[in-house]
């Protein structure tokens, strides 16, 4: 019995009885297209991560930000300076790796104002290093030069969110003047705006309610002292980062005088939570999946049964002339897994259609994406189900005595 054959049987038996298949293979086509949406939909959910990651400067970047220091240091910090330019200039000495490093002062609450309107938003000061690590581009007008930070020149460029609070749709703020702390800045550049919809959140809102003016600026017309918020480093090899955190923290802690008022971040623990986040959630759509097809393999058990007894007759002539008991069984076992996984490659035509339509109405961080990966897990599993339901059966039919199924009626 070749397999040829085998599948030549099911088909013929999916045409005699083709309610039942249909039934059968219809709870398949579910299982599968449940199995291989429900990936696209955890596929599309870490797409739109691995977005926002890049957004904040990928991998490559290294955060160093001031915190409080130990309890058991509070009573001596003020032997370390905090966090400075100084800081910023060792760690660009460190070594090759490091591509870029950009001081920045931030205050969360900055009051904003031009004529009647007034806002409270993100004001950072920032240098030129920091458009690249952040990931920031302009729309319209231009970036700081280097007379701006000499002469600490009272610009500043809005990001989408402050230009759309502070000014009218059809107004132009190239030129115009908003009071940051009741100092006079000129606006000189507008950021792009940045989207990354999750339903009707953007996750990358918070690129867009800020504003940037010169580090010297900052520290000169609006915060009257030299202390960082954070220092971001930009790293050239991947492979470097372990090595570069820890010559850092080396160097703070020096410079410091061994006060741990310092967090060094990288984004290797996100990653991390990241891998185990999306296993846990494969995880979950193997589940659903599994059962669905479970049930499946359920209907296609009690669909070969029945075939079973209709065809002990055939069984028992079949092996009058020669048909072996491995033969019988393998009859079986092809068949099922035919119906299977006819049923299955129906449920990958019914998922790739289903994600075609969402990813023309859904929002692009919502879309479910359709990937090899995902077809291929599907068709495995219809074929594992054909497999799994069809040996109890194929075992019945091969023990049959020939001379008592031939007597069968």
């Amino acid at each position: 019995m070749n397999l040829l054959a085998g599948m030549t049987n099911g088909l013929a038996e999916i045409r005699a009885h083709k309610l039942r298949s249909l039934l059968t293979m219809f709870c398949v086509l579910l299982g599968v297209a449940s199995l291989v949406l429900t990936i696209g939909f955890v596929e599309g959910m870490f797409t739109s991560w691995a977005t926002s990651l890049r957004e904040r400067g990928g991998l490559e970047r290294i955060t160093i930000s001031g915190v409080q220091p130990p309890s058991w240091q509070r009573i001596s910090k003020g032997s370390s300076p905090g966090l400075t330019e100084d800081d910023a200039a060792a760690i660009l000495e460190i070594g090759m790796h490091v591509r870029a490093v950009a001081p920045e002062i931030e205050e969360r609450w900055a009051r904003m104002r031009i004529n009647d309107r007034e806002i409270y938003n993100r004001l950072v000061g920032v240098t030129i290093e920091s458009f690249d690590i952040g990931r920031y581009e302009l729309a319209v007008g231009r970036t700081f030069g280097a007379s701006d930070f000499i002469g600490a020149e009272p610009v500043v460029i809005l990001g989408s969110g402050v230009r759309d609070a502070l000014f009218s749709r059809d107004e132009d703020p190239i030129g115009k003047t908003v009071m940051l702390r009741e100092t006079p800045f000129r606006v000189i550049g507008l950021l792009k705006h940045y989207e990354a919809l999750f339903g009707r959140f953007n996750a990358l809102r918070w690129k867009n309610d800020v504003a940037f003016v010169p580090l010297t600026t900052f520290q000169q017309r609006l915060k009257g002292r030299r202390q960082l918020s954070f220092i971001n480093v930009q790293i050239s090899d991947l492979e470097k980062i372990p090595e570069a955190v820890d010559s850092i923290t080396n160097i703070l802690t020096a410079r410091h005088h061994g006060i741990l008022d310092f967090e060094v971040r990288t984004s290797e623990s996100e990653l991390a939570s990241y891998a185990e986040t999306r296993r846990n959630h494969m995880l979950f759509a193997a589940s659903i999946g599994t059962i669905s097809l479970l049930v499946s393999g359920i209907g296609i058990m009690n669909l070969m049964l029945a075939s079973i007894t209709e065809r002990v007759r055939e069984i028992g002539i079949r092996k009058a002339v020669g048909a072996r008991n491995r033969d019988i069984f393998l009859q079986f076992v092809v068949e099922s897994v035919t119906l299977s996984v006819v049923g299955g490659a129906l449920g990958l035509v019914t998922a790739a259609l289903l994600v075609g339509v969402l990813q023309s109405t859904l929002p692009e961080s919502a879309q479910p994406q359709l990937s090899q990966t995902a077809l291929a897990i599907g068709f495995a599993f219809s074929a594992l189900t054909g497999v799994l339901a069809g040996l109890y059966p194929a075992i019945e039919a091969a023990k049959y005595d020939p001379i008592e199924a031939l007597r069968h009626e």
